[in-house]
C-alpha cells in the first residue's frame, strides 16, 4: 500500500500524483547516478543523488532501505520520498535495492545492503561521499536490515571490510521475529502473503523451528561501541507492534554503551505502520531525524 501524501509546496515536483498511485519523481535533480551496481544480481543496484543548492566536492550521505517485507518494494518507490527532505539539507542521499524472497533468504539481504556500504565506501572519493559520514535509515523490513548492518558494522571497525556507519535510524522496526509472532495481530499472521514472506526470509516455518526466528533478529547483543540510534514507531501500528521499539531502546540503554543524545525513541501518536499513512514521510517527522544525523558528522555541521 501507498500512503497518501498531504498536499505540501513539495509535492509537484517531488511526486507524480496519478493516475492511481503516487510514485516519487527524480527529474528535478540534476545530478544522480541511477543503477549503480555493487554487485552482479540486477536487484544489487543503488541510486545516487546530490543535492541541488549545497555544492561541495564530498558530502555526508544517508542510505535510505526500503522495506516491503523482504518480498517487495523498490529504491525508487514512496520509500525514497524522505530522502528528498535530506537533499535540502546538504546530504548525499543513496536508495539500495537488495536481493528479496523468493530468490534468496536470510542472511542474503543484509549481506547485500553491507556489500552496498562497503561499495560506497570503497568508491567515496570518486562518488564525492564522505566516507567518515554515513549514516542508515530504513523502514519496517528496512528497519530490520539496517539495526543488523549497524551492530554488525561497529565490530568492522578497523578491518579489511569495515562498513561502520555513524548512527542508524530504524523507523517501524520488525527488530524481533519470535516477539513479533506472539504478538502481530492474528490477520497479520494468517495473510497468505505476509506468511510466505516470513517463512521464505526465515528459511523454513519459525513456528516448527523457532531458531530460524532468533537467528533473523536484530535486536541482538550490542557491541561496545553501537553507532548512535533513532527509532521511530507509531503506537497504532498493526503490523510491527510498538513494543519491539520501546524493548530495544531500553536494551540499548541498559547496555550502557550510548553517550547522552546517541539514543532516541521518538513514538508517533495515533499513527500505524508506515505505508498505511504519510506520518513517516512528513517534514516534520523526517527532519528530527536527519538533525539527529548531523549532530553525530564528523566536521562542521550544516543544520
Amino acid at each position: 500500500m501507498t500512503p497518501p501524501i498531504r498536499k505540501t509546496k513539495f509535492v509537484e515536483e517531488w511526486i507524480d500524483m496519478g493516475p492511481k498511485i503516487p510514485v516519487p519523481r527524480v527529474d528535478w535533480i540534476r545530478e544522480k547516478k541511477l543503477d549503480v551496481a555493487y554487485g552482479g544480481d540486477p536487484l544489487q543496484k543503488m541510486d545516487i543523488y546530490y543535492p541541488n543548492e549545497v555544492q561541495k566536492e564530498s558530502y555526508p550521505v544517508v542510505i535510505l532501505v526500503h522495506g516491503g517485507g523482504f518480498a517487495m518494494c523498490d529504491k525508487r518507490d514512496w520509500h525514497v520520498y524522505p530522502g528528498f527532505h535530506a537533499l535540502g539539507r546538504g546530504f548525499a542521499l543513496v536508495s539500495v535495492n537488495y536481493r528479496l524472497v523468493p530468490q534468496v533468504s536470510y542472511p542474503a539481504e543484509s549481506d547485500d545492503l553491507k556489500r552496498a556500504v562497503l561499495y560506497l565506501r570503497k568508491h567515496a572519493p570518486s562518488l564525492r561521499l564522505q566516507e567518515e559520514n554515513f549514516f542508515l535509515y530504513g523502514t519496517s523490513a528496512g528497519g530490520n536490515l539496517v539495526t543488523i548492518v549497524g551492530m554488525e558494522g561497529a565490530q568492522s571497525r578497523g578491518t579489511e571490510e569495515d562498513f561502520h556507519v555513524n548512527a542508524v535510524a530504524a523507523l517501524c522496526p520488525l527488530l524481533n521475529f519470535p516477539d513479533w509472532l506472539k504478538t502481530a495481530p492474528w490477520y497479520m499472521k494468517m495473510m497468505p502473503s505476509m506468511r510466505k514472506a516470513l517463512v521464505g526470509y526465515l528459511g523454513g516455518n519459525p513456528k516448527k523451528n523457532p531458531q530460524l526466528a532468533k537467528r533473523a533478529s536484530a535486536d541482538r547483543e550490542i557491541p561496545p561501541h553501537p553507532p548512535a540510534f533513532y527509532l521511530q514507531h507509531g503506537d497504532k501500528d498493526p503490523a510491527v507492534p510498538v513494543q519491539q521499539s520501546i524493548k530495544f531502546h531500553e536494551k540499548l540503554k541498559a547496555s550502557g554503551h550510548f553517550a547522552e543524545g546517541d539514543l532516541v525513541l521518538d513514538v508517533l501518536k495515533d499513527t500505524p505502520h508506515a505505508g498505511a499513512g504519510p506520518e513517516f514521510l512528513e517534514e516534520t517527522n523526517v527532519l528530527p531525524i536527519l538533525k539527529f544525523f548531523d549532530r553525530k558528522r564528523l566536521g562542521e555541521s550544516e543544520i
